[in-house]
């Protein structure tokens, strides 16, 4: 079916998703979320299993994590023409949820994204990459609608291992893999671990130190791993509106990132996932484990305007990498949000030339903001 008859059949399925499913707002209050008033924006409709029986088959249906939303199979607009699937698969007792766009058939790409973050963060990426490759976008165990009782190892070496047996179990072999911040240092674990690293085709790595110790100021993670840092309930607003960010963002999509932000026991999981480790401990790690197996083409993309992850950390990083870029941009922390198509397109070079013009180590990358600068 093609992409613009598929669209015409989701469309006529609204009134009858709605029909056959509880309100979402109600689902958002019996999820201990504030009701959203602009929630129809996103409006989940049942997926049209005959359309995708390979897809379906080929991520096995979990029961969700209680006080979740979205139910295994439906789908979501993310952009003009495309639709993402969500989905719910069990590891070991632990529920993933994660996101796909594109056709099953395509190239792999995976997103693992950071803090305060989710799936959702991509979603523009996801977006401008689904008409060339399968795009998968995880909530990390701990984060959005995935597991994060008590009892599930948040650790990023825990959820790293756990990502693994993940993708073994819905059939992804090879990827291209997007990381952002956090999700960067969950890549470390991955990539350090036997077998991987073969298994990753190219790599973007976004807004993480990478050989140089973090620069000052250095974000508070000695507060990040209290639940009660993590329970504020401005914590998102505030992070976006801080000197971290170079765009206004619209407050309906601040109010996305707040709702997948806010699911019960996630101020408690992201406190956790702080414990126990720092950036020292971290580039520890990274140096003597993970960038000796970096062996595939690598961009490491970083904006020129973050205040606590100074150019001159990245400006030999290329030279440890047998095939290794830095690309830096013109843009903040955040930078999938303030220019997704930028990064589609730095990934889309990646992916597909593997950095042949690895001659130019250090490139820089125009940007066109899609919010009002601040």
């Amino acid at each position: 079916m093609s992409k613009k008859a598929s669209k015409l059949a989701l469309s006529s399925l609204g009134a009858v998703g709605f029909a056959l499913f509880a309100n979402p707002i109600a689902l958002a209050e019996d999820a201990n979320h504030s009701p959203e008033p602009e929630w129809t924006k996103y409006s989940y409709e049942p997926y049209p299993f005959p359309y995708y029986v390979d897809d379906v088959a080929r991520y096995p249906a979990t029961t969700p994590p209680e006080g979740t939303v979205n139910r295994h199979g439906e789908i979501e607009y993310l952009a003009d023409g495309v639709f993402g699937a969500h989905w719910f698969v069990d590891v070991e007792g632990a529920a993933w949820h994660f996101v796909t766009a594109g056709d099953p058939s395509k190239d792999v790409v995976l997103f693992i994204h950071g803090y305060p973050d989710t799936w959702y963060a991509y979603s523009k990426v996801m977006a401008a990459l689904a008409d060339d490759y399968h795009v998968i976008a995880v909530d990390t165990l701990g984060y959005g609608q995935s597991s994060k009782g008590a009892e599930i190892d948040v650790s990023y070496a825990a959820v790293a291992a756990s990502l693994i047996k993940l993708l073994d179990r819905i059939e992804v072999d090879t990827f291209n893999l997007i990381t952002h911040d956090r999700g960067s240092v969950i890549s470390d674990h991955l990539i350090a671990t036997d077998g991987m690293s073969d298994r990753i085709s190219a790599f973007l790595r976004m807004q993480q130190s990478f050989d140089q110790p973090h620069g000052l100021p250095r974000p508070p993670h000695s507060a990040m791993a209290t639940a009660e840092f993590q329970r504020s309930e401005t914590l998102i607003k505030d992070i976006y509106a801080s000197n971290y960010a170079s765009v206004e963002l619209p407050e309906d999509e601040i109010a996305r990132l707040e709702w997948e932000w806010g699911f019960k026991g996630t101020a408690e999981a992201s406190a956790r996932t702080f414990q126990g480790t720092s950036f020292d401990i971290e580039r520890e790690f990274r140096m003597k484990n993970a960038v000796p197996r970096m062996t595939m083409p690598v961009v490491i993309l970083q904006g020129s305007r973050d205040p606590a992850q100074r150019l001159e950390e990245y400006f030999r990083s290329a030279d440890l990498l047998p095939n290794g870029r830095v690309v830096i941009v013109d843009a903040n922390h955040f930078i999938h949000a303030e220019d997704p198509a930028a990064v589609a397109r730095i990934a889309r070079n990646l992916f597909e030339f593997k950095n042949a013009d690895r001659a130019q180590a250090i490139s820089y990358e125009p940007v066109r903001f899609i919010h009002p600068e601040k």
